[in-house]
This record gives C-alpha cells, sequence and structure tokens, in this order.
C-alpha cells in the first residue's frame, strides 16, 4: 500500500490541507494517508454562521426545526466521497471544529479505514456552569456560565440539560422553572429543587444537527480508536451502508467535560451485512449510545394494487435527512400501525425514489389488501447483524442499545448509571422505527444503578412499542448470565410480545419482581 503524509498537501487552511489529499486518495485508490499528531483546526464561514444563528437564538429555542431538514445548507470538513481503500492513519491528531458542521463525511465510498481521529470543538456545542443557591426555600439560585461558553439573552438552554453534584460526581434529578439571562456569563434561575452549592450545570443549544462522522452509501468502513468529545447532533450516523465495524471507538466527554454528543453518540439506518461495536466506550451522550433500525412506511397514493407510493413519516424524518426507499429485491413486511402484528410480505420488484416529494414509488410482486389505512410497509432486507461486544457505556441519557434488527448478539457489555434501561429490545410504531427484533442474544453484561429516571426495568426491557400490541411479534430471545444491579428499582427485565423466549442464570439484585414475563409464548425462565 502506498504511504504519504499530509504535509505534502499543506495549503493556506487545514481544510484546504485536507481537501487536496482527499483529491489525491479518490484518484489513488488503496492509499495510506498519514497525519502528525496535533491540532488540525477545521472551519468554514457557513458552519460559524450557523453555529452563531443557533447561539443568538436565530433558529428560535429549539434549533432542529430550522437545522434538521433535507434543505438546510451546511458545511463539511474532511469528505471521502468516491474513495476506494483509503487508509487514514491519524494517530494523536485531532480535528479542532470551529462551527457547527458535519467534521467527515464517508459518502459512496468502499473500503475505508480511519484509525486514532479525535473530533473535538473549538467552541462546545453546549454550555457549563456552577450554581449558587440564592434561596433554597424558593428554588432560586443563579447559574455562572464558564468563560469559554458565554450564553446570550436567546441563546437555547432548556432542551436537554444536566445537574452533577460536586462531592458525589452523581447526576441530580432537578427541572427548570424559569431562567433570565442576565449577562453572558450569569443566568437566574428557579429550580423546581434545591440542589447543593457549587453543583456543575450543563445544557445542550440544539439537538440534532450533522453528525460528527456519516457513512452513508459506504460498503466495508472500519473506524479504529476514533475519539468524539463533542458534536451539535449525533456522533456518528450510518445509512445505507453494509459492514461497518468500530474498534476502540470512544463517544466521551473531553477532559473536564460533562457532555460528549448532543443526541445519540451512534445511530444506524437501512443497513446491511455486519455492523459491529467492539470494546468501545460511551459517555455523557444525550440520547442512546446506538440505535439501529429499519424506517416504517405508509402507503400514501396507490396506482394500483401493486404500484403504491410510500412515505417514511418519523417525526424528525430521516437521520441522515435523505430519503429512505427499497431496492428491487428488497422484502417488505406488511405491519399494523396499531399492533405491530405482520400481515404478508412483498417482494418488491421497481422502485423509483422521489426525493423533492420525499416519497418512492414501488411496484411490489403480488397485490396489497384493499384498504391499507392504519397498516405499513418496513424493508426487512436492510437489516443487519448486529454485535456489540465488551462495551463500556455511562451516565447519559435516555437508553444504552436500542434493537430494531432481525440478529443481535449483546455480550459481555458494561452499563452504569444510564437513565433508562441498558437495553431495549422495540420497535416503535409510533416513531415509525422498527422492526420488530428476532433471533436476540443478550449474554454477560453487567447492568449497576440504570433505569433511574423511566423505564419498566433496570437492565432489560423486550415489547412491541405499539398503541395496542397483540400477539408474539417478537422472536427468539435469549438473556442469560447477565449481572442487574438495581435496589432503587422493582424490575430487572421485562419482557412482553415475545415467542421463544429463554431467561436463565441472570444475578439481579431489585426492590421487587425480577423478572415480568407479558404475552409471550414458549417461554422458558430459570434462576
Amino acid at each position: 500500500m502506498p504511504e504519504i503524509c499530509i504535509e505534502r498537501f499543506r495549503a493556506g487552511d487545514d481544510r484546504e490541507t485536507f481537501a487536496r489529499a482527499m483529491e489525491y486518495c479518490r484518484d489513488n485508490p488503496g492509499t495510506m494517508l498519514t497525519v502528525p499528531p496535533g491540532i488540525y483546526r477545521i472551519t468554514d464561514p457557513l458552519a460559524r454562521e450557523t453555529m452563531e444563528h443557533v447561539l443568538n437564538g436565530d433558529f428560535g429555542q429549539n434549533p432542529q426545526r430550522t437545522m434538521f431538514n433535507p434543505s438546510f445548507a451546511y458545511a463539511r470538513g474532511i469528505d471521502f466521497a468516491g474513495q476506494r481503500g483509503t487508509v487514514l492513519d491519524v494517530q494523536g491528531a485531532t480535528l479542532l471544529v470551529d462551527g457547527f458542521m458535519e467534521p467527515v463525511s464517508l459518502r459512496d465510498c468502499e473500503g475505508i479505514t480511519i484509525r486514532g481521529l479525535t473530533i473535538d470543538h473549538a467552541r462546545k456545542p453546549y454550555s457549563c456552569g456552577t450554581v449558587r443557591m440564592t434561596d433554597p426555600s424558593t428554588g432560586r439560585a443563579e447559574i455562572l456560565f464558564d468563560a469559554d461558553t458565554p450564553v446570550q439573552e436567546g441563546t437555547p438552554l432548556r432542551l436537554r440539560y444536566l445537574f452533577r453534584d460536586p462531592v458525589t460526581g452523581r447526576d441530580l434529578q432537578a427541572g427548570i422553572r424559569e431562567l433570565h439571562v442576565t449577562d453572558p456569563a450569569r443566568a437566574e434561575v428557579i429550580l423546581d429543587r434545591q440542589v447543593p452549592d457549587g453543583t456543575r450545570f450543563c445544557t445542550i443549544h440544539t439537538y440534532h444537527f450533522r453528525p460528527g462522522i456519516l457513512i452513508e452509501r459506504a460498503k466495508n468502513i472500519r473506524l479504529e480508536d476514533v475519539t468524539i468529545h463533542s458534536q451539535p447532533g449525533m456522533g456518528i450516523v450510518g445509512n445505507r451502508s453494509e459492514d461497518v465495524t468500530l474498534t476502540r471507538l470512544r463517544v466521551v466527554p473531553g477532559p473536564g467535560e460533562m457532555w460528549s454528543t448532543n443526541t445519540d453518540a451512534t445511530h444506524f439506518t437501512s443497513m446491511k451485512g455486519l455492523l459491529r461495536f467492539e470494546n468501545c466506550v460511551f459517555e455523557g451522550q444525550g440520547d442512546d449510545f446506538t440505535n439501529v433500525h429499519g424506517y416504517y412506511q405508509a402507503v400514501v397514493k396507490r396506482e394500483s394494487d401493486t404500484v403504491v407510493y410510500l412515505r417514511e413519516k418519523t417525526p424528525d424524518g430521516t437521520h441522515a435527512q435523505t430519503l429512505d426507499y427499497p431496492d428491487p429485491g428488497d422484502l417488505l413486511e406488511l405491519t399494523s400501525h396499531d399492533t405491530l402484528h405482520v400481515l404478508d410480505s412483498f417482494r418488491v420488484v421497481d422502485c423509483v425514489p422521489m426525493p423533492d416529494e420525499w416519497m418512492c414509488r414501488v411496484t411490489l410482486d403480488h397485490p396489497l389488501p384493499e384498504n391499507t389505512d392504519g397498516w405499513m410497509l418496513a424493508d426487512v432486507t436492510r437489516l443487519p447483524r448486529l454485535e456489540v461486544i465488551g462495551c463500556h457505556a455511562s451516565s447519559h441519557f435516555a437508553r444504552s442499545i436500542l434493537i430494531k434488527t432481525r440478529s443481535a448478539r449483546i455480550e459481555g457489555n458494561t452499563f452504569r448509571g444510564v437513565q433508562g434501561p441498558a437495553i431495549v429490545a422495540a420497535a416503535e410504531s409510533w416513531w415509525y422505527e422498527g422492526v420488530c427484533p428476532a433471533n436476540v442474544v443478550i449474554r454477560r453484561n453487567r447492568i449497576v444503578n440504570c433505569g433511574w429516571a423511566w423505564g419498566e426495568a433496570a437492565g432489560i426491557v423486550v415489547k412491541a412499542d405499539a398503541d395496542h400490541p397483540k400477539g408474539q411479534s417478537i422472536r427468539n430471545v435469549v438473556i442469560e448470565d447477565n449481572e442487574i444491579d438495581a435496589p432503587h428499582k422493582e424490575h430487572a427485565i421485562f419482557c412482553r410480545n415475545v415467542d421463544g423466549l429463554r431467561i436463565a442464570r441472570n444475578r439481579v439484585n431489585v426492590s421487587g419482581e425480577p423478572v415480568v414475563i407479558e404475552d409471550c409464548t414458549d417461554t422458558e425462565v430459570s434462576p
């Protein structure tokens, strides 16, 4: 493999230097591009402008509504489009991003390996400060913001935030009733409960935007020893790609920080092949450490019994903000929105994507029912084989792992202090994310003090999440040899709507009934 150093492409700024290097790699497949240790500043006028609009409040108190749509213009940093076989070896190098952008884009490429890259931001996409209680009896306090994350009167400050005890380091359940910014370094607040003086506070300024790393229409992608310290959105989004391996990925706060990515650490949609996490670490992100799923598509128009127009109807659109559609030959399941019962399966004969109309025209191999109101079609061909092995997750929002695929092995992982259940296997018809999982093995995981904020159980939840779940739409689930320690929580394991459930040899410490089983068939439960 020919090896070349990025210094050969040195230009006026680091972003242009990388652009020249990427052009060379496109023209010379199989290149190893080495990057010496150091800090590489990646910026763009559009990225800085976007950040300023958010911090000024120009996009409102929920900027996602403006920024997270297919037509919103954004900047890219390092773009691998069109490359084959590139190895980017950047051990000890940090991309210091100035502004809100997509730092790394792995689009329309194959056989790419990235080693050792770190992504962080010059101005973090969140603000932190210290709380001083001024009248504990009424919850009045002031937040003294850190000098490097000042705020303005219009800065979004109440989207998602956390309070952390200065002595124990544990997150506190406290809410903000009122907030008023008095100057860039200070805000007056009324809390719904008293917190200790010196409590640390951190809040994000937007939910979803562009990911730190996009993997789209790509194949055979490997990320090794990659670290993401911050991103105004998700850490990694994978979409319509095949065979992705993440080894020793770290989505964690930077030194002395409380937050990593604003929302999910990773999120994978409409994937194929193998999706493997190995020895990864996740901490402090604003949502799941991974969510793996396809999209439910609604029938919005019919030309005939076999020719229909489909549209995914997730509240936020797809996570890559590009159209989801099946390929000819894919298998679609017809699923009830109300119950998640699967009625029939159809092979795609032809598909015409219509991105401007945000739908696709699909020809099926046999007729649909006369009335498809309340039914959805889900592409079960684009579901990866998921493996999560030897990973660690702690102190983050939502769940750790959300499984909506037909083959998954979750083994030898550690989860600690997660807001919701550590592992959830559940289709969500209300969010148009599916499908109901199958062939799931959850084995030899350690789960400590998870589910402290919500969820049916602290450790593991398996269910069809619909208005009126019916029958056994989830198949073949094994839960064995796990340790679940959550004395604050009533249940350790909750399972519903499963055909073929095996629960054995789990060591559990909870306050109530350890295992709850509802509407399951072919079950085996032992101590």
